[in-house]
């Protein structure tokens, strides 16, 4: 029974949830759950090229969920994974475009600047909440404003290419792309990126000092100033990285979808990733998991329109729902394990 009770009130729990609150969302819209279910399946998993469409989902939701999965151990609520993915696909688009040398080497180069450029975006959070006590939620999240807007300025003006009809970078050279995993589709090797990213991520939090401070951080802060722990240090590593994570998903759009920076490079990835986080139970690999199923989400979401008529924002709603069911099972289970025996 406890074992039971243990996988319910966990990730698996939550994937349950998740499609049990999808039911009553498509019921709320008058459509049959049935009929959703199938035409979710059919237009992310019935063939090639609905799986590679459904994995490259996958990826993009991914890197920021493992960025924003590193700032929630360390007590961090990073909200801006959505302005340090823009910012890590920019750096890369804009580099790409006008800067790279056209060798192979050109790849690792434009993944190293979106890496550095969500890096320098999450840091900046990281400063102003360890040298004034500046709230991270509303900074990450104004971030992510400022960063829209600095992209939309540079890719409309000096950064445009000069034979583009919307704002968009220069496509980049060939041999910039990330190379593809099935022929004719949008799927490249960044889905491997990411899988070895969360493995390496689960290593830091559970091998090394550094992950047992980290989480020591968020767990136990006074605790672990006690021991030693340099927490304004930690908060700025903590949400440097994190953004650098999130701004290395932004590199491997523009390098392996888009072969170009424009402003509709994210529809709102960096968002959903927080709920991503929390299914996953911020566990470097659930959230894999996790990824996954918001994945066969998103890319299965026209096919329920087209052949179900699920309302599009339906699928926001459910998202939303979860996110929020989400946060009070863990806000409960905190209040619980902190209440006196």
């Amino acid at each position: 029974m406890s074992y039971l009770k243990r996988t319910l009130g966990g990730p698996a729990g939550a994937i349950l949830l998740a499609f049990f609150l999808a039911a009553v969302a498509m019921l709320v819209a008058g459509v049959s759950p049935l009929d959703g279910f199938e035409a979710l399946f059919i237009g992310s998993l019935g063939g090639r090229n609905q799986i590679a469409e459904t994995l490259v989902q996958t990826t993009a939701l991914l890197f920021p969920a493992l960025g924003i999965t590193l700032a929630f151990r360390a007590g961090l609520f990073n909200i801006g994974a959505e302005g340090q993915l823009v910012i890590g696909g920019l750096a890369a688009g804009a580099l790409g475009a006008h800067f790279a040398p056209a060798t192979p080497l050109a790849i690792f180069v434009l993944l190293a600047a979106g890496f550095v450029g969500g890096g320098i975006w999450g840091g900046i959070a990281g400063w102003l909440r360890a040298q004034f006590n500046a709230n991270e939620i509303i900074s990450t999240l104004m971030l992510n404003f400022v960063a829209l807007a600095v992209a939309n300025y540079l890719v409309s003006g000096p950064l445009k290419a000069s034979n583009a009809s919307g704002a968009e970078t220069t496509p980049l050279p060939a041999s910039s792309y990330l190379p593809t995993l099935i022929p004719d589709t949008r799927l490249s090797i960044a889905i491997v990126i990411a899988i070895g990213a969360a493995i390496v991520l689960r290593w830091l939090l559970k091998r090394t000092v550094f992950g047992y401070e980290l989480r020591a951080s968020g767990e136990a802060p006074d605790a672990a100033r006690r021991n030693g722990v340099n927490m304004p240090r930690m908060t700025l590593l903590a949400l440097t990285l994190s953004g650098a994570i999130a701004g290395l998903g932004g590199a491997t759009i523009v390098t392996g979808v888009l072969h170009r920076f424009n402003t509709q490079l994210s529809p709102g990835y960096g968002y959903t990733a927080i709920a991503v986080a929390l299914v996953g139970d911020l566990n470097p690999l659930w959230v894999c998991v996790a990824a996954f199923g918001f994945g066969i989400l998103e890319a299965g979401g026209l096919a329920m329109q087209a052949l179900a008529d699920v309302p599009k924002d339906a699928i926001h709603v459910i998202e939303g729902l979860i996110i929020l069911v989400l946060a009070a099972r863990r806000y409960v289970a905190t209040r619980a394990e902190a209440a006196p025996i």
